[in-house]
């Protein structure tokens, strides 16, 4: 009953091979970060958000929008703050040209990151350390050891910085009250006790490995994952999408021209062929996830 229980709760593209899942995060990020062109972006964006809701769960997601909103708010108007190219000046802010195409170009970028900051958040969860040292850790075991840990560090400094401000907040030191000096005093005391118990943790890690032998020897792998016909399946798929997305990138399909006037390529035959291959892309975790939950209802 446990398995089932841990079984269901993993994502739909939790259940493939680490190489799929690895895969399909390489390409729709990839994807994600190449094309400037607004209607990738926007399928991209919206394609995260959706995934990310049935993968990391509404309250996860939340916490990203949280997060991501406002920096989508602050590189768009960023933009045509600080960069004044472009043909159609639309007013002038403190002596400067206000122009149509950096303030489309800044919404189009602001989106481009918004979407990359949600793929990895879904990559965070499908991707996880023990899945990314069996990838990697035969051809890179050191690196693919000090990213697992590196990546692991940052909730665990979180969730200690939480814990270090509960504590001196009970003895009458929170850093949110009192005057700027007094909040400074205090925010820096936490940062100082957080250095501290990171040092101290990694020494006791480190101890820990040189006691287990790590690095003595050649060390043999164990691994449950198994590479089946399910997993050749989904990443042919996976790689056949990608191609399409390198040759939309190659052919120039996948960008736009925004300066020094914005131009709108004419739409082909293949660029309709290019959209609806990147929309299957974005929306496979989702489906797959979608299919896992309703043979979950089923079993019920």
């Amino acid at each position: 009953m446990e398995t089932e229980k841990t079984m269901k709760t993993e994502s739909g593209l939790s259940l493939y091979h680490p190489l799929v899942s690895f895969g399909y995060f390489v390409a729709v990020i990839a994807g994600t970060l190449l094309f400037i062109h607004p209607f990738f972006v926007m399928v991209s964006l919206l394609c995260a958000i959706f995934a990310s809701a049935l993968i990391n769960g509404k309250k996860t997601l939340f916490a990203t929008l949280g997060f991501g909103v406002p920096m989508f708010i602050f590189i768009a108007i960023a933009n045509p703050l600080f960069n004044h190219r472009g043909a159609t000046i639309l007013f002038y802010l403190f002596n400067n040209p206000v122009t149509k195409e950096a303030i489309i170009y800044g919404i189009v970028s602001a989106g481009m990151m918004f979407a990359a900051v949600i793929w990895f958040t879904c990559y965070n969860t499908v991707v996880t350390s023990d899945k990314f040292i069996y990838i990697f850790g035969r051809i890179l075991p050191s690196i693919a050891l000090i990213v697992s840990m590196t990546l692991s560090l940052i909730p665990r400094l979180m969730a200690q910085i939480k814990i270090i401000a509960d504590s001196q907040r009970s003895i009458g030191l929170d850093w949110k009250s009192g005057n700027i000096k007094q909040r400074v005093r205090s925010g820096a005391r936490i940062l100082s006790i957080l250095v501290s118990w990171a040092l101290e943790d990694a020494v006791i890690t480190a101890d820990s490995m040189r006691a287990r032998g790590y690095g003595q020897h050649k060390r043999s792998t164990f691994s449950i994952f198994r590479f089946g016909k399910k997993d050749a399946k989904m990443m042919a798929v996976i790689v056949f999408l990608f191609a399409a997305e390198i040759f939309a990138y190659i052919s120039g399909r996948g960008t736009m021209e925004f300066y020094p006037a914005m131009v709108v390529p004419e739409i082909d035959l293949t660029d309709i062929i290019i959209y609806i291959l990147y929309i299957t892309l974005g929306i496979l975790p989702s489906v797959i996830q979608i299919k896992e939950d309703l043979k979950w209802k089923q079993l019920k």
